[in-house]
């Protein structure tokens, strides 16, 4: 596996998205933008020399033969390729990892070795990441930081010890492709589980727009026409979409000029995107992929939103919600009519099935919109209109946030004091489509193994951000020590996050809104010696 030099120069995402907001290369040292490094490993001009670990040093194989493991292989094979896809009546044409809309659901029991091969059958580089997984930072999936990007017609086997028990998902970390069909499910189960259920289900939520007469690429061209085709030096290649056709923009330029969505609870704008349809493990509302439980059981419901711009505002008709998990950590048991999951984020819940068939509605927070499926018990009979609408009673009543709950016992990251403490400003560039991580410490996010890593984000645009760390899980202090990977920063409010540096290497930290990342929020931690 061939890699570039890990200290790259400053990448073409942020430099064409910094260019189109009219900031020069004089104006880029200023911001202290992230990612941005000298030839000479100094960090960020400082003049001190640093020794990093890359993904392909010794320390990152020693931090995989540490973990826990059982001695069993969990074996996948998947197929990156073009698709034509059933979406309710409707076929478009996408990529995928197999037949449907949403890709096999894989699983595995905590400790277990995950080894899969993707073959890339789609015309553009690709590669797949792990998000959520404390992977050993070669098989992270994300070109060129960690591996070279899988070109068109070749294939990649990744393998890895998957730690830690929990819900989590793949997805291509190359372009938009995430924003098409290339996603699915990742269950770690974990032998010693504790919610008392007796069946659990996967819920995949997502936005979808490809083949709806535009794609991803087309969508970000109508957003911010300087990095059109959505790569921006993002895991792209010698092999790239097709050129935007004139339908596909008039069709992204009608989705993207609506105004955004508003929502009180994240802090006001929530999406540019006005999405044609929005799906439940892979089926609109009038198809439903149907969940069948025993009256009575206690069902585990995991939730991903693997949307690309949509945050969703999630209940069940008829049922309360016990939360006992976000992103794979335990929570203290929390009772709720409904819960709002941001892009990336993970809950667990669980509900004891009542009698009948019972809508389950993902409804868009901040404007019009929905996914939903049905909860069927056995003793039930199908709902004759499975499509109820996005409204049912729960999604209006008690609405538990993600700065209401706290961690399990079990999962509270011990009390020590901070080693590194950095500050990184979340920003927009004026009214342009440009977004960036900046300030004096974005470009210099460096640590070494063993040590407390504090980072502060301070929003100073006007729309919500998921911020999402590769590698690692962390503790978020105001919010009593929730042990996150993907935390809601809203307008106008700091957040810090604390974690253990315990996995070196480099690791990417960005916004999991798919187009702020590809219009430059991101940075890089990066392990030094």
């Amino acid at each position: 596996m061939t890699r570039p030099a890990p200290r790259s120069m400053l990448d073409r995402r942020r430099f064409l998205s910094l260019a189109a907001a009219g900031v020069g290369l004089a104006g880029i040292g200023a911001l202290g933008v992230a990612g941005c490094s000298s030839d000479s490993g100094s960090a960020s001009g400082s003049g001190e020399k640093l020794d990093y670990i890359s993904p392909t040093d010794p320390e990152v194989a020693a931090a995989e033969a540490a973990r826990t493991s059982t001695g069993r292989t969990a074996s996948f094979a998947l197929a990156a390729g073009l698709s034509t896809v059933d979406l309710g009546g409707r076929l478009v044409n996408t990529w995928t990892y197999g037949a449907g809309a949403v890709a096999p659901e894989l699983r595995l029991s905590a400790g277990d070795t995950l080894t899969a091969s993707i073959n890339n059958g789609v015309p553009a580089d690709t590669s797949i990441h792990w998000h959520g997984i404390r992977v050993r930072n070669d098989m992270d999936g994300v070109p060129p930081v960690t591996q070279a990007a899988i070109a068109s017609g070749t294939s990649f086997d990744y393998s890895f010890v998957a730690p830690d028990p929990g819900t989590y998902w793949y997805h291509s970390h190359s372009g938009l492709q995430a924003d098409r069909g290339l996603f699915g499910a990742l269950v770690v189960e974990d032998p010693n589980d504790a919610s008392g259920a007796d069946a659990d289900a996967v819920l995949v939520l997502d936005d979808w727009v490809d083949g709806m007469g535009t794609t991803p690429d087309a969508v970000m061209a109508a957003l911010n026409p300087a990095l059109s085709g959505g790569h921006a030096g993002h895991g792209g290649g010698a092999a790239m979409p097709a050129p935007i056709g004139a339908d596909d923009a008039a069709v992204a330029t009608s989705l993207t000029s609506g105004g955004h969505g508003d929502s009180a609870v994240l802090g006001g704008m929530t999406q540019h995107i006005a999405y044609p349809m929005h799906l439940v493990n892979g089926r609109p509302p009038n198809d439903p992929a149907v969940i069948e439980a025993a009256p009575g059981s206690r069902l585990r419901l995991r939730i991903i939103n693997a949307g690309a711009e949509t945050p969703y505002r999630f209940a069940v008709a008829g049922h309360r919600l016990t939360v006992v998990a976000v992103d794979g950590y335990d929570v203290v048991p929390t009772e709720t009519d409904a819960i709002l999951i941001g892009m990336a984020q993970r809950y667990d819940v669980t509900v004891t099935v009542a009698s009948g068939a019972w809508p389950v509605v993902a409804a868009v927070e901040g404007r019009p919109g929905y996914a939903s499926t049905v909860l069927r018990s056995t003793d039930a009979a199908p709902l004759a209109n499975p499509d109820v609408g996005g409204t049912i009673p729960e999604l209006s009543r008690q609405l538990v946030l993600e700065s209401d709950l706290r961690p399990a016992e079990s999962v509270v990251l011990s009390s020590k004091p901070v080693d590194r403490d950095y500050r990184v400003d979340l920003l927009q560039a004026g009214d342009r489509y440009v977004w960036a991580m900046a300030g004096a410490d974005a470009g210099k996010l460096v640590m070494k193994q063993g040590e407390r890593v504090r980072i502060t984000m301070t929003n100073t645009s006007t729309m919500w951000h998921p911020m999402h760390t590769h590698g690692h899980t962390f503790a978020i202090p105001d919010y009593g020590g929730l042990r996150r990977d993907t935390v809601n920063v809203l307008p106008g409010t700091s957040l810090a996050i604390e974690f253990d540096a315990d996995n070196p290497g480099e690791w990417m930290f960005h916004c999991h809104n798919a187009y702020h990342f590809e219009a430059g929020m991101t940075a890089n931690m990066m392990y030094i010696r």
